[in-house]
């Protein structure tokens, strides 16, 4: 059976739309595939190294370092061998601070929001500050161990708690600072850029080997080393971050939304779209519509 790179959905077992990945150590032959998820994330890392591609750009991982992902952003983890990254994660949905925060919701994302126009994801946290955001997930797990039947409404009002810490955190200090982690050629950075610009447009491996000047069998080699995953897969994941963004905010056919985001026909737009996410375009804008 074709297993596919991207990972689309988050079990819970809280019977909320916010999930705990708690102190977990992962190796390069355990850790989750890259993400393409509508769900907002954090991680705190504990302790190791390693780095991290998020978006279109690779930052390092070390010991205090806090990374805010907003839903719909590629990311994929790249630990390192000999000291694999410990690290918390926290999944959730946006709409979810909108059901419970009310008009406050809208402040609690601003981070996330500042992450995504900025592509800054990355704050080091001082000792101060990583004791405090550690408490916070610590407090968090504990409410979701707990059998009580109000523990799940416990760890989200904690989890506001430390939206509300990172928002005065920015406000006190400005923004985090992107770093990047490995020597990636120059011509990594333009051919991401390229991406971008070409999506609507049929992308070729040999092609772009030519503008990076390198061979193809050598800018594959190098584009999974550096961002944890296929030119292919890199390439459908962000048509289909595209797809999306046409699905909510604008009333097109989906003939014209397949054709806008580079897809071959709009049986493959429909068959891609449901692979990396589960659900088909249509479903995908009547749920998210609903929702907002």
């Amino acid at each position: 059976m074709e297993h596919s790179p991207v990972r689309t959905t988050i079990e819970t077992e809280s019977g909320i739309p916010f999930r705990l990945v708690y102190s977990d150590t992962k190796s390069p032959q355990n850790e989750l595939p890259d993400h393409l998820h509508d769900w907002h994330e954090i991680i705190y890392v504990y302790r190791g190294q390693g780095s991290i591609f998020i978006d279109t750009g690779l930052e390092d991982m070390q010991e205090g370092d806090l990374f805010l992902i907003p839903g719909s952003t590629v990311h994929r983890a790249l630990p390192d061998a000999g000291n694999p990254v410990t690290s918390s994660a926290l999944f959730f949905s946006p709409g979810l601070l909108a059901s419970t925060a009310g008009g406050m919701s809208s402040s609690l994302l601003h981070p996330f929001e500042r992450c995504r126009k900025r592509r800054i994801y990355k704050r080091q946290l001082n000792h101060a500050e990583q004791a405090q955001v550690s408490a916070f997930i610590d407090d968090i797990h504990a409410e979701f161990r707990s059998d009580h039947h109000l523990s799940s409404h416990a760890a989200l009002l904690r989890l506001q708690l430390l939206l509300i810490f990172l928002e005065r955190l920015e406000s006190a200090t400005g923004p985090g600072h992107a770093t990047t982690s490995l020597p990636a050629p120059s011509w990594l950075s333009s051919i991401l850029s390229d991406i971008d610009l070409k999506l609507r447009n049929r992308l070729t491996l040999p092609e772009l080997a030519q503008q990076a000047a390198v061979s193809p069998a050598h800018l594959s080699r190098a584009f999974k080393r550096y961002t944890g995953m296929t030119l292919t897969d890199y390439v459908l994941a962000r048509r289909v971050i595209m797809a999306k963004e046409h699905l909510l905010n604008g009333d097109e056919t989906m003939a014209a939304v397949a054709d806008a985001c580079g897809f071959d026909s709009l049986p493959h737009f429909y068959r891609q779209f449901k692979k990396l996410t589960g659900t088909t375009p249509a479903a995908y804008r009547r749920t998210m519509v609903r929702h907002r």
